[in-house]
């Protein structure tokens, strides 16, 4: 079965997501993707720790929005890695209670292994991301927002695309019964729930 995985996932949704597509059983001299629980904000810190000792390790990033003196990227699972590894030859411990981290995710009492269609599944669908608006959800064009500040704010309006790399974007407007191309800051945008217009965009 081919899994899914949606760009908007709570931490809730997750564990549970996890849940059903994790293998539980350990193998030995094998290599495979764990999921790891970090303290708040150590997700760079766990990541350095484990690649100094030779482990791969994949944080999931987006961008982050705009704000002064703030990161150019934000975790899409706040406090979760992932590290490709085999367990029993590193040491179970060395990971679990590595600088940083709260420990591994375990289902049963047993760590639990994440399917490699899972990364790259996860790897493919943030590539795409390179815009979110005000609250750090992802733009596709075609979604429907609505404008948060300036003088356009309250007005709903479809994204476009993303104009250049300093946060700037390209909306349509609905104006005197025509669709008007506007520029405006992405952190100006909040998504909504709204059906997406992908037709406009096509």
């Amino acid at each position: 079965m081919r899994m899914v995985v949606p760009l908007r996932v709570r931490r809730a949704s997750w564990l549970s997501l996890l849940r059903r597509h994790f293998d539980h059983t350990i193998l030995n001299s094998m290599n495979y993707w764990h999921a790891l629980y970090t303290k708040p904000h150590k997700e760079r810190q766990v990541e350095s720790f484990l690649q100094g000792r030779g482990i791969e390790v994949y944080f999931p990033t987006i961008p982050a929005p705009r704000r002064p003196r703030s990161s150019d990227e934000r975790a899409f699972f706040p406090s979760y890695l992932f590290a490709h590894t085999d367990l029993e030859a590193v040491g179970l411990w060395t990971v679990h209670y590595a600088p940083g981290m709260r420990g591994i995710v375990m289902f049963g009492g047993v760590p639990a292994r994440v399917d490699e269609c899972v990364i790259a599944t996860l790897r493919a669908r943030l590539a795409r991301v390179d815009v979110v608006d005000s609250l750090g959800e992802a733009l596709n064009p075609g979604d429907r927002v609505v404008i948060t500040s300036g003088p356009l704010a309250d007005l709903e309006a479809v994204f476009a695309q993303r104009r250049s790399p300093d946060g700037r974007v390209r909306i349509l407007i609905r104006l005197l019964q025509r669709w008007t191309p506007v520029e405006i800051e992405a952190d100006a945008l909040r998504r909504t729930n709204k059906l997406p217009r992908r037709d406009l965009v096509a």
